[in-house]
């Protein structure tokens, strides 16, 4: 493979992350998830998104968008077994979305550092998301690891009626 200035760069810089992230768990404990899942909604909600929609699976694509604009290269998509007739569904009083996450640079890092999922790390991109999906459909959301896996994370999307 031929090297790529720009990618070696990239991959160092989310090395740093993850090994940054892995020093905030040590100090802070179960409290780090929290306090950069914040910061990450903090960031996605000064977002000014280009179009806005109350169709949560539409959303999830114009938040997808949303972070590319940004030079976030996240790919997500809404998911569904094959036996759902319907993305969306009701959970505990809330609405909720499975979505599926790809191709994600967070988890790449965190494998290439040898540090586990869904630590601190994740709850920045997981609050970033939730940041940009209030900022289009007006509704405050949260969003959770089901399955974090090699090649895919399955998260579920829940939000208030």
């Amino acid at each position: 493979m031929q090297s790529n200035p720009k990618r070696d760069e990239l991959h160092g810089l989310m090395v740093f992350l993850a090994c940054l992230s892995h020093g905030l768990e040590a100090t802070l404990g179960r409290g780090a998830k929290s306090v950069v899942y914040r910061a990450g909604v903090k960031v996605g909600a000064q977002t000014d998104p280009e179009e806005k929609s109350e169709d949560p699976v539409r959303a999830v694509e114009l938040v997808q968008r949303e972070l590319i604009r940004k030079g976030i290269a996240w790919e997500v998509a809404p998911w569904k077994p094959a036996s759902a007739e319907q993305y969306v569904y009701e959970k505990e009083g809330r609405l909720a979305l499975k979505i599926v996450c790809r191709n994600c640079v967070i988890r790449c890092a965190l494998f290439r550092y040898g540090h586990e999922q869904q630590g601190s790390l994740c709850n920045l991109n997981q609050g970033e998301f939730c940041g940009i999906f209030q900022k289009i459909t007006g509704k405050a959301a949260n969003l959770e690891i089901v399955h974090a896996g090699e090649n895919a994370c399955l998260k579920e999307l829940t939000w208030s009626k």
